[in-house]
C-alpha cells in the first residue's frame, strides 16, 4: 500500500482557533503550574511561538510517550501513570485525546493531574485529516459531549467550536440545522472540583 503525504506549511485553521482560545484562557486564569499533556516543552504553537510562552510566569512542564531529554519534560503513559504525580493548576490536552489507545484509562489519570479547582483544557480535531506519528495512531474523534461524559466529574466552564469548509448538502438541512454541526474542531476548558 503506497502512502501519499501532502506537505502542508504554517498553522491549519483548526490550530490558529485552538491556540487563540488557549491563549485567552491563559490571560484569565494566569496559573502557577502547566502541564502540557502529548508535548515537549519547544512544542511549537505552529505560528512562530511556543506554548510555554503563553504562561511566561508558570511552571510549565510536558508529560509524553516520546522519550525527551530534558529536566522539565515526564516521558510517561496517560493510560498508566503513577498514583505519586504532581497535580496543577491547569492541565493542556490539545489535539492528544484522539491519539490515545483507550481514552477511557486515561482519562481518570488526566482527572487527577489537574489540581482540585484546577482546570483542564482539551482541543480536539472533529472534521480534519488523520494524523499519525512514529509511535502513536489517530483512532478517537469526539464531540464536546462525548468529551464531557469522558470527563463527568468535572465541570464544563466554557465550549468554542472552530469553523469548518464543510456546509451541509441542500437535502440534509433538516438534520445539520446547527452552524456547530459540521465544526472543524472545538476546546472546553473544565474544572475540577474542589475537594
Amino acid at each position: 500500500m503506497q502512502t501519499f503525504v501532502i506537505p502542508f506549511r504554517g498553522a491549519s485553521v483548526f490550530r490558529k482557533h485552538q491556540n487563540h482560545f488557549l491563549r485567552e484562557y491563559a490571560k484569565k486564569m494566569a496559573p502557577k503550574t502547566v502541564l502540557n499533556l502529548g508535548a515537549t516543552p519547544d512544542a511549537s504553537d505552529k505560528e512562530g511561538s511556543v506554548y510555554e510562552s503563553y504562561f511566561s510566569s508558570a511552571e510549565f512542564k510536558t508529560l509524553d510517550l516520546g522519550p525527551f531529554d530534558h529536566p522539565r519534560h515526564i516521558h510517561g503513559d496517560l493510560m498508566d501513570l503513577p498514583n505519586s504525580m504532581p497535580d496543577y493548576d491547569l492541565v493542556l490536552a490539545m489535539s492528544v485525546i484522539e491519539h490515545i489507545d483507550k481514552p477511557w484509562l486515561a482519562a481518570p489519570n488526566i482527572v487527577r493531574l489537574v489540581r482540585p479547582g484546577g482546570f483542564l483544557y482539551v482541543a480536539m480535531p472533529f472534521f480534519y485529516p488523520v494524523h499519525e506519528g512514529p509511535y502513536y495512531g489517530d483512532h478517537w474523534r469526539a464531540t464536546p459531549s462525548g468529551i464531557g461524559h469522558l470527563f463527568s466529574d468535572m465541570e464544563i466552564v466554557r465550549r468554542d467550536y472552530y469553523p469548518s469548509s464543510i456546509r451541509a448538502v441542500h437535502d440534509r438541512k433538516s438534520y445539520w440545522n446547527d452552524a456547530n454541526s459540521t465544526y472543524a474542531g472545538f476546546s472546553m476548558l473544565l474544572r475540577r472540583a474542589d475537594v
